[in-house]
């Protein structure tokens, strides 16, 4: 009895675990473009890449911090002379050292001036820890938009997919009429013979839109940091927007100089190079350490005995150092910065201008695609219409098969535009969303929220 309690208890924590993991799959595998774009920053490798490099700038900051402290050194030397050293002495000679001599010392340095170096230096460390930092915001602004382009583009080749299918329904049941009504003598054998051909073509066609939601299911996949084969459920947008605010140019603009990682990253660029100016400069200055020394020599390897003077000794003082001549370097180095400065900061205005022209050039694409949802929305209308009363009329033979077939044509054509015109406008959206450096649109930009 016992054995079957402890089976069954097996059992069914195994059946609760392998359901618990094709739950865990199914959440995974069935996806919202907001979920994806989470999972995406939790998981595409350029993050972490983006983080290491973070930390490799934080230890270059403990590592020019500690150029400003002590620095110990330990040295040991062994010297064995031919002859034992002598001086001479009221005609007398006196032996002045062994022979043998061993000796070690330890040595503490702690820079006292630099001319602002090792200080500026430590300066320049903590920027590029914030620069390192920027350009991680930029990366997730970029993959943000990335995984949003993508997620649209799947959508959009998962909708064209089925307007294939569906057009290829309505070809096939107008290739049976065409059929019947020839078997009944009322059309030539032309109507066959041209819904046979608009059926293969439409069969080709889907063929393609099948190999178009295989692609972007793969760059969905490689975006998510998971096998680019396997199979995703990505959930469509519940609906599409209906009315769009007015958005304000010169405000974005403003918001996007303010907020965009690029810009920041120019500031620290600059900051930068004018520490990198007082590194140059401070070859003008001398260079004063304080020094301490402890030094022990003597006839054997632990030199702890001495014959001829005293084998241990302590000393502390100052050490400075002046480079007052290098032949103009030190000049053309301060000049060289200085052109440097100059030259970012021409190129921060020129960066300031583009980010404006992108601004710009996203507000027009978010009005133009949602200018074009109205225009789609109208002429799909017309197309179900206008096919509706041709497939009618043609069973009517009031209308002929070419018709149909044009009608048909048109149909697809309006299905197509009318979702190429909303996921463009969701894309000019997160393109937007980028350009002024936010993750969403004020100023009831983004209507849709996936």
């Amino acid at each position: 009895m016992m054995k079957k309690t402890i089976l069954a208890w097996l059992v069914g924590t195994m059946i609760f675990f392998a359901s618990s993991a094709k739950a865990d799959k199914a959440a995974i595998d069935r996806l919202t473009v907001s979920k994806a774009v989470t999972h995406a920053l939790a998981n595409n490798p350029i993050i972490r890449e983006a983080d290491e490099r973070i930390h490799a700038a934080i230890a270059s900051v403990k590592s020019s911090r500690a150029d400003l402290l002590p620095e110990a050194s330990l040295n040991y030397s062994y010297q064995r002379q031919r002859d034992a050293p002598i001086m001479m002495f009221n005609g007398n000679v006196i032996q002045t050292a062994h022979r043998r001599l061993y000796n070690w010392n330890v040595t503490v340095i702690q820079p006292l001036f630099s001319g602002f170096a090792l200080a500026s230096k430590l300066n320049i460390s903590k920027l590029d820890v914030t620069a390192r930092q920027l350009e991680k915001e930029q990366t997730v602004l970029d993959l943000i938009r990335d995984v949003k382009s993508a997620c649209y583009r799947l959508l959009l080749s998962n909708r064209l997919l089925k307007v294939s299918d569906q057009e290829i329904d309505a070809l096939s049941a107008h290739q049976r009429n065409a059929e019947l009504f020839f078997r009944e003598g009322l059309v030539r054998p032309n109507d066959v013979l041209q819904a046979q051909v608009a059926l293969a073509n439409s069969i080709q066609q889907r063929e393609k839109a099948i190999a178009e939601v295989k692609k972007a299911e793969a760059r969905v996949n490689r975006l998510l940091n998971r096998p680019l084969d396997e199979a995703i459920q990505l959930m469509d947008i519940a609906s599409f927007s209906k009315s769009m605010s007015l958005l304000n140019g010169k405000a974005l603009s403003q918001e996007a100089l303010t907020n965009r990682p690029l810009i920041k990253l120019l500031d620290i660029s600059l900051e930068q190079l004018r520490q990198s100016l007082r590194i140059a400069k401070s070859e003008w200055y001398p260079t004063i350490s304080l020094l301490g020394q402890y030094d022990q020599s003597g006839d054997n390897p632990g030199a702890t005995q001495n014959d001829y003077t005293n084998d241990h000794n302590t000393s502390i003082g100052f050490q400075a150092q002046w480079k007052f001549f290098q032949s103009g370097k030190t000049r053309a180095e301060t000049d060289r910065v200085r052109r440097q400065i100059k030259a970012l900061d021409a190129g921060i205005i020129r960066y300031q201008n583009q980010i404006r022209e992108e601004v710009r050039n996203a507000i027009l694409d978010c009005h133009t695609a949602h200018k074009n949802i109205a225009t789609a929305r109208a002429a799909l209308h017309q197309a179900v219409e206008n096919w509706r009363i041709t497939v009618l009329q043609y069973k009517q033979q009031v209308s002929t098969a070419t018709d149909v077939l044009d009608a048909r044509a048109f149909l697809t054509q309006a299905e197509s535009n009318y979702f190429l015109a909303n996921y463009d406008y969701l894309d000019a959206v997160a393109g937007l969303n980028r350009a002024i450096g936010k993750k969403r649109v004020r100023n009831g930009a983004e209507i849709n929220r996936p």
